[in-house]
């Protein structure tokens, strides 16, 4: 708590204060644990924030992080405040592009995530690290 995120990326605003960065093993088990993680850091830092949906945003980056993790490797989570938004952020260590799916089978347990995400985050991206890539999401704070 406290540190400053590193720059933004060219075109993006200043980042701010860093609410938590917490690394995980790419495993099934990372996914509650960074929930649980970011809900304690939201109720004593940003009570206002809507943390119902940034757990779920948070909880389908990190399921897509881990799916697309090698084994053995890591998966990173950052929560930065913004002006009028909170940042996730996750890094994995698959440097191939994030894309939503077009058409989703009623039926099929997978393929969601990233749709849900275009449609409930402020916006998000992805940008080349290296190593991999971060996949973020913004939420608005205050309506």
């Amino acid at each position: 708590m406290g540190e400053t995120a590193p720059s933004p990326r060219p075109g993006e605003a200043q980042a701010g204060p860093l609410l938590m960065s917490l690394r995980f093993a790419a495993t099934v088990e990372a996914v509650p644990r960074a929930r649980h993680a970011l809900r304690r850091v939201l109720a004593e830092h940003v009570p206002e924030a809507p943390a119902d949906t940034l757990e779920l945003l948070l909880s389908e980056l990190v399921t897509n992080a881990v799916q697309h993790s090698a084994s053995g490797r890591s998966v990173a989570v950052a929560v930065l405040r913004r002006e009028n938004t909170i940042r996730i952020a996750v890094v994995d260590h698959d440097a191939t592009p994030p894309a939503p799916g077009d058409a989703v089978d009623l039926l099929d347990e997978h393929g969601r995530g990233l749709l849900l995400v275009e449609a409930m985050a402020e916006e998000w991206g992805s940008y080349s690290v290296p190593d991999g890539k971060v996949v973020w999401c913004d939420v608005k704070t205050v309506a």
